[in-house]
């Protein structure tokens, strides 16, 4: 639309175009969005026992698996249940705990610290002892300060951090299309 068009006319171009451009996203939305199931359809509900705990570092097994159960149940997509009752079961094993110094001041004192986890995880179809994932690694890590800082990590806030990066992505792995 030229710049020299009546007036009238740039403004029936400019609503023309925002409809266009209105729809056109509109329409691109609807695709994204699906009220489909996003897990195997005969998978409804799932058991998950305590993960173990393959490292020296105290109730990271308690944390983790409890993170886990509370991303399935805060998910919805797939009931938790006890574990004759469930279509599937997801089981794993923490397999690393890393707490290592990641900066140093000048004189090479420790500043902050890096905590690294790693898991291992199965998640599998009950009914048929058929993987739906096998020995898939997750790992995350998360940083703090020695000395404490107002708004930064604490040492338990970093681990509470690696957690629930870990939890959110097996979620995302446990309940997606297969």
């Amino acid at each position: 639309m030229s710049a020299s068009a009546p007036p009238e006319a740039r403004c029936r171009y400019a609503v023309r175009l925002a409809a266009v451009v209105t729809l056109a996203v509109a329409c691109t939305a609807c695709g994204a969005y699906s009220t489909r199931s996003r897990t195997a359809r005969d998978i409804r509900t799932v058991y998950v026992p305590f993960f173990e705990n393959g490292t020296a570092e105290p109730d990271l097994d308690i944390a983790v698996t409890e993170g886990i159960v509370r991303s399935l149940i805060d998910d919805n997509t797939l009931k938790v249940v006890d574990e004759d009752r469930a279509d599937a079961v997801l089981e794993g094993r923490i397999v690393r705990f890393e707490n290592r110094p990641y900066s140093f001041d000048p004189d090479l004192n420790a500043q902050e610290y890096r905590v690294v986890i790693e898991i291992r995880a199965t998640l599998y179809n009950r009914r048929t002892s058929k993987p739906i994932f096998e020995d898939r690694r997750f790992s995350g890590n998360a940083t703090y300060f020695v000395e404490p800082i107002e708004g930064q990590n604490t040492f338990e806030d970093a681990k509470a951090q690696v957690v629930e990066l870990i939890t959110d992505r097996i979620l995302s792995l446990t309940v997606q299309d297969w």
